[in-house]
């Protein structure tokens, strides 16, 4: 289950300036390492280094299809693509698209388990129980101030 912290908003120019919102509290980042050795664990009619050279194909042909421009889909799980971001310039001719892109990978949850779970609209959530954190001093905690 999901942990978050919740945290003040101290940056005066913004509108959210003195609420609280919540922020995930990252777990640990499991590895691909961990990731086959739990796919192993689920389906035993494969060993541990052939799941191994699935995952570390499936990673590979991923890179090299976003590399050339495709989006990837796993079903109920998410697309995943390459986006880019770039310096504005005023002559067009100057432009490099070496220095002046920045790329990013990005995913989109999908499947209709997902696209409820990890909804991109203020939707609530459906699917997900969120808890609040126990590893730092929430302000629920302390006592309003008179």
């Amino acid at each position: 289950m999901p942990k978050f912290r919740l945290y003040k908003n101290t940056n005066v120019k913004s509108a959210g300036y003195n609420k609280y919102y919540a922020s995930r509290k990252a777990e640990k980042l499991i590895e691909t390492d961990e990731l086959v050795r739990r796919l192993a664990a689920r389906y035993v009619t494969f060993a541990p280094g052939e799941v191994q050279g699935m995952v570390m194909s499936l990673t590979e042909i991923i890179k090299e299809l976003a590399f050339q421009g495709h989006g990837v889909k796993l079903n109920d799980l998410g697309i995943f693509w390459l986006s880019c971001r770039s310096k504005g310039v005023a002559d067009p001719n100057k432009f490099n698209a070496k220095t002046d892109i920045t790329s990013r990978w990005r995913c989109r949850p999908t499947g209709e388990t997902l696209g409820k779970a990890l909804p991109t609209t203020r939707s609530g959530g459906v699917g997900i129980e969120w808890t609040e954190a126990d590893d730092y001093e929430s302000p629920r905690s302390q006592q309003p101030e008179p």
